[in-house]
């Protein structure tokens, strides 16, 4: 089978879960070169999960021939520029989400990524588990009836940034709405197969000392026959056992729920590891292989088999704007309507 040569760009904390998956596809993955600023996190990330080559420089890893895949895991306000060099270098992208701090950002790298012919996929990783696709299929079956309602609830309590620049809303976009709400918005949107037509939004920032950004937000979304999703995020939840400073906030720091009202019953995701349905857990334990697994292996067979990724950036254009209507909604104290046509 042909091996894609692959190059991530970024050797940061988000790093850490991409590259022992990329070390993992070594059937379908030549992994050339690693490139981040500092050199030593570039040397150390290519010694330990077997990249051929280190750059410093993007632009000198981009006019490597042999690099034919970007996986980019870089700070948010750098996604937009960095994809779309990327994609005029004719390299498939994959982008941690958010894709974009707006969109705005995202329309030029998806504009970019089309023109240029390559594929462009979000990081979308919290949608590649066993109990999220079950929770798909059994929506798609009908076996719940139609979907009327989704509730998502993901709290804890944050001490303190895990990295300094998402202390930052013009560097990240914002805060609790850019690096979590993507997760929730792309599963809702995923499920209902459409945009919202409408969105009410409240974000409220509790602690400014830590950051700029919002950490306690509250959104509603009205949906095309009579169905809904209500979100509820904070970062300002203690729980007996706070968080370690020193290690990433997870959903394993704080609770992350999900529940899919349909009019004949519901099922309830918790985590995105287990998934219950009539008080019975039906999919859980260790997800084997990991989502970060899955989620490059889909990366690579679109590019091996020239097709759209499951996760695309068009298909993803939409969380983005659902996330800018939020944004002008909590704003302008009002509904923010969107175009009802799905995607």
């Amino acid at each position: 089978m042909k091996k894609i040569g692959y190059c991530l760009i970024g050797c940061g904390r988000i790093s850490k879960s991409h590259l022992p998956a990329i070390a993992s596809l070594k059937g379908i993955v030549d992994f050339v070169a690693t490139v981040d600023t500092d050199r030593s996190k570039a040397e150390e990330a290519a010694k330990n999960f077997g990249a051929r080559k280190v750059y410093t420089s993007i632009e000198e890893a981009l006019l490597d021939p042999e690099i034919e895949a970007v996986d980019i895991c870089l700070p948010h306000h750098l996604h937009e520029p960095v994809a779309v060099q990327a994609a005029n270098h004719k390299k498939h992208i994959l982008i941690e989400k958010p894709l974009a701090r707006n969109l705005e950002e995202a329309d030029r790298i998806i504009e970019s990524a089309e023109k240029n012919g390559v594929k462009l996929m979000v990081g979308q990783s919290r949608r590649f588990t066993n109990a999220v696709f079950e929770s798909k299929r059994i929506v798609e079956r009908g076996e719940r009836g139609k979907v009327k309602n989704i509730v998502a609830t993901m709290f804890g309590y944050m001490l303190e940034p895990a990295t300094p620049w998402w202390s930052s809303s013009e560097l990240s976009g914002g805060f609790l709405m850019t690096l979590w709400a993507p997760h929730i918005l792309d599963y809702i949107l995923w499920i209902y197969g459409e945009k919202p037509s409408s969105v009410y939004a409240q974000m409220h920032n509790v602690r400014p000392e830590k950051w700029d950004g919002e950490d306690e937000v509250n959104i509603i979304l009205n949906f095309s026959n009579r169905a809904m999703a209500n979100i509820y995020m904070s970062w300002n939840v203690k729980q007996e056992t706070e968080q370690d400073s020193s290690r990433m906030w997870s959903s394993k720091s704080g609770r992350y729920e999900r529940i899919v009202v349909g009019n004949k019953g519901g099922i309830i995701l918790e985590d995105d590891t287990e998934l219950f349905l009539n008080g019975r857990r039906i999919v859980g334990g260790p997800q084997e292989p990991d989502n970060f697994h899955l989620e490059i292996k889909e990366f690579l067979n679109s590019i091996l088999e020239d097709r759209e990724p499951l996760t695309s950036g068009r298909d993803n254009r939409k969380v983005i704007e659902v996330m800018d209507a939020c944004r002008i909604s909590s704003k302008e104290h009002r509904v923010v309507y969107l175009d009802e046509r799905s995607e």
